[in-house]
C-alpha cells in the first residue's frame, strides 16, 4: 500500500479557517508532514473547498490557497472510471454517505493511499482508516 494519505474538504478547510490558534498550528504540521509523503486531493475536494471557502475569502483567494498548497506537494487525483466504480460499489452498502466521501475514500480501497485526513464519521461507516489533528 502507498505511504500516502488523502485529504478531505474539511483537512483544507480547517486549515484555511482554523478554530484556533491550537487547531491552526496542529493543521499545518499535519499538512507538511503529510504533504512529504504526497498528500492526495481527489479533484471533488477542490470543488468543495472552492464552493465553501471562496463564499467567504473570494474565489481567487481559495485558488490562490489550493495552488499554494499543490506547489508544496499535493497532487490532484481526476476521478476516473475506476474511482467512480469503487464509490458506485460503496454507495451501494452505505447509501447515507454522500457521494463525495464515497468518491474520496475509493482511493483508499484502491490501495492508492492509506487513509484519510478527515473528523467525518462517515469514513469509519465505509470501513477506511482516518486520522485527523
Amino acid at each position: 500500500m502507498a505511504l500516502t494519505a488523502v485529504a478531505d474538504a474539511p483537512l483544507l478547510l480547517t486549515l484555511q479557517f482554523p478554530p484556533s490558534k491550537e487547531i491552526a498550528k496542529r493543521v499545518e504540521e499535519a499538512i507538511s508532514r503529510e504533504v512529504v509523503g504526497r498528500l492526495l486531493a481527489p479533484s471533488i475536494v477542490l470543488t468543495e473547498f472552492v464552493k465553501i471557502a471562496g463564499a467567504r475569502i473570494g474565489e481567487s483567494a481559495a485558488l490562490l490557497r489550493l495552488n499554494l498548497l499543490k506547489e508544496r506537494g499535493m497532487r490532484v487525483i481526476p476521478l476516473g472510471e475506476e474511482l467512480a466504480l469503487v464509490a458506485g460499489r460503496l454507495l451501494l452498502s452505505h447509501p447515507d454517505v454522500p457521494i463525495a466521501d464515497a468518491l474520496i475514500a475509493s482511493l483508499v480501497k484502491i490501495g492508492e493511499a492509506e487513509y484519510v485526513i478527515t473528523d467525518d464519521p462517515h469514513y469509519q461507516d465505509m470501513k477506511v482508516r482516518t486520522k485527523w489533528v
